[in-house]
């Protein structure tokens, strides 16, 4: 219940990524390593999902990421047919994920974000404590800063790169990585892709924080 605000920042800056770009990486990273079970039940329902809409030949002539800016344009493409049915699909989809999802966390304790994570609720608290920046640009380097602080200090990144959602980073250490802090600065999740590789899944304002982190570890 304490965790609601801080949790539910994350999730609607997910969710908004989702729906309007169609980029859905935010949100599933948010659950996919620390409850696989929730990202197996997820691609069941997709695979279900699928099926109908092919079957009833429910169709949209996506260009590419199926968001609702591209569905809009879309929609009177040659490929289009009874595209209107999505959204009610969609809504029937949306009450299975929630029931569904609702019910394996409370059932078996699955632990995503908010769900018993002490030290980040620490974490927050402690940059809580500290000034809201009043700009974007102070944004990005405030959040910049705390991911810089958790992944060990500018001396353990040997490379910083970015995609559409994720940093993309070569670690020196992996081990000097603190997760609780790189999640105190708001991103949904972490992939510990090797040895030394990791990413940080951060959203569609990654470029932004991208560059201040190299901005920062230029400096340092």
């Amino acid at each position: 219940e304490d965790k609601k605000k801080f949790t539910a920042s994350l999730m609607i800056a997910a969710a908004f990524a989702s729906f309007f770009t169609g980029v859905t990486e935010p949100l599933e990273f948010a659950f996919m390593f620390v409850a696989p079970a929730l990202y197996i039940a997820h691609a069941v329902l997709t695979g279900i999902s699928l099926f109908i809409a092919a079957s009833f030949q429910w169709t949209a002539g996506f260009g590419f990421s199926a968001g609702l800016v591209d569905y809009i344009l879309s929609f009177n493409l040659p490929l289009a047919n009874k595209p209107f049915m999505l959204l009610v699909q969609g809504v029937v989809f949306a009450a299975l994920y929630y029931f569904l999802f609702r019910f394996m966390i409370t059932k078996f304790n699955l632990m995503t974000p908010g769900r018993g994570d002490d030290e980040l609720e620490e974490a927050v608290e402690t940059d809580s404590a500290t000034a809201a920046p009043t700009t974007k640009e102070a944004r990005f380097r405030q959040q910049a800063e705390t991911i810089l602080v958790g992944l060990g200090g500018p001396d353990n990144i040997r490379s910083i790169d970015n995609c559409a959602t994720r940093l993309r980073l070569e670690i020196e250490d992996m081990d000097k990585i603190n997760e609780s802090k790189i999640k105190s600065a708001g991103v949904p999740g972490l992939n510990r892709v090797s040895k030394h590789d990791l990413q940080v899944i951060v959203g569609t304002e990654v470029q932004f924080v991208a560059d201040e982190l190299i901005k920062l570890k230029s400096d340092k």
